[in-house]
This record gives C-alpha cells, structure tokens and sequence, in this order.
C-alpha cells in the first residue's frame, strides 16, 4: 500500500475518492503537516498501489488502512475522508471505534441508495468504455460550469496525466464495492466527534443524503457549500477548508 507520511504531532489520514490518488490532498497536506502527523495513502488499484487478486469490497479497503495504521504503530488517528474516502471512514468508524478521534466526511455516503447506484452504473459503464469517457462523465458532476470553463485547460491536461495511469479495472471493482456498502444501521454507534462537509448542488451524494446522515451521526456537525458540486477542494474553497479543519481539530482537543 503506497503511502506518504509527513509531519509530528496528532495523525491525520488523508482518504481519497474513486479514480483519484494521495495527490489530491496536497493542498490541505502541505499546511497542516507543520501541526499534525499527516498520513495519506493510495487505495487498492489507484496510484502506487497494486489491485491484488482479492475481491475489493469497503471492508477490504477498511482493512488495507488498519494494517497499515498497525504496521505504523498509529493507534489512534482523525480521519478525513473523500466520496469513496468518506464512505472507508465510515466504515473504519464502526468496526474499529477506539481507534478514531474524529472523522471529517467530505461529500460522503453512507450507503448505495437508488440515486447513488444509479450514478455507479453510469461510471461503470463509462469506464468500460474507457477512462477518457468516465473522466467526460464525470467531470461536470463534480465541478460546476464555471469552474469548468475557467480551468478547461488545466483540466485537459490532469485527463492526459490521469490517463498514462488510470486503472479501469479497479475502478470498476470498487464501484461495485460502493454498490454493496450499507452501513445505515450501525451509524448511531459512532461517538467520535464528526464534520460533515456537502456541496449544495452535488450530483453524486444528494445533499439530502448528506443531511441525513448528519441526523443519523448524534455527534456530528454539517457545513454545505453554496457553489460548489462534489468536488469542494476547488478555487477559494480550499482556504476555507484549511481554516475550517484546523478550527474543527483545535476545538475537539478542549
């Protein structure tokens, strides 16, 4: 399991989404490394890491990220996680409750509901296709139009870059992981403090989704984004997001 580990001090692990790597936490890796052990890694079929022969399912994935914590000697970490990230978190959560400090959820989900498996299909089928489709797909689910026209050209270029290591296979299996994840009725057990942070207008996880699941987590805050999608790590965003964890670790250790 591909990993980058940076900093001292209390342990953030960094959980990316489907199709993406440890890379898209640079931003927020950067600044908080300077006050906090800062561990990011690359799932199962992304990045560095090797898809393996075993069926990849969230649980899999969970399990990937406690050896590692174990083989680190991390007994305890705030975790912060993605879409995909979000759901791993969750998971981690209520299977390995004492060794979570906090969780961050980022346009996560909680289940495969019928919007969200009907947005797995299409990636899936999109990625049967091949990843320059799926990334066509995608993009305007994640970014809004905006966003879009005024970076066309940086996006462009990060769909050439993507593709050179793009793992379509894995992809598929671990949207097929999503469509089989449920962990509705074992989030009242979760007691770790819990921000939940959405975009208004996401197209993946519904902020209603989102809303739920900050009712169905008791200790648990809820931050939505008004112009924003799935993606909320984008143009002034990423400032606040900064601000916003650092306030959210400052304040849990009171």
């Amino acid at each position: 399991m591909n990993y980058k580990i940076e900093g001292n001090g209390e342990t953030l692990v960094f959980i990316h989404g489907l199709s993406d790597n440890l890379l898209y936490w640079e931003f927020l890796a950067t600044h908080l490394k300077e006050d906090y052990q800062v561990l990011r890694v690359d799932l199962r079929g992304h990045g560095e890491t090797e898809l393996g022969n075993e069926e990849v399912t969230i649980d899999a994935l969970t399990d990937d990220l406690k050896s590692l914590l174990d083989e680190l000697q991390i007994e305890n970490a705030n975790l912060i996680g993605f879409s995909l990230g979000g759901a791993i978190a969750l998971d981690f959560a209520t299977r390995y409750p004492k060794m979570v400090s906090s969780m961050v959820l980022m346009s996560a989900f909680y289940k495969s509901d019928e919007h969200l498996a009907n947005v797995l299909n299409q990636f899936k089928n999109a990625l049967n296709c091949g990843f320059e489709e799926f990334y066509d797909l995608i993009l305007p689910m994640v970014l809004c139009p905006d966003v879009i026209e005024d970076n066309l050209d940086e996006l462009n270029f990060l769909k050439k870059l993507a593709l050179q290591s793009a793992n379509t296979q894995a992809y598929i299996q671990v949207a097929d992981a999503c469509l089989n994840f449920n962990v509705e009725d074992e989030l009242s057990n979760i007691d770790a403090p819990t921000l939940i942070m959405a975009g208004k207008y996401d197209e993946i996880s519904l902020l209603t989704s989102q809303e739920d699941l900050k009712r169905k987590i008791k200790n648990s805050t809820m931050i939505v984004f008004d112009d924003v999608k799935h993606n909320l790590l984008v143009g002034k965003n990423m400032g606040k997001i900064l601000y916003i964890l650092k306030n959210f670790f400052k304040k849990k250790k009171m």
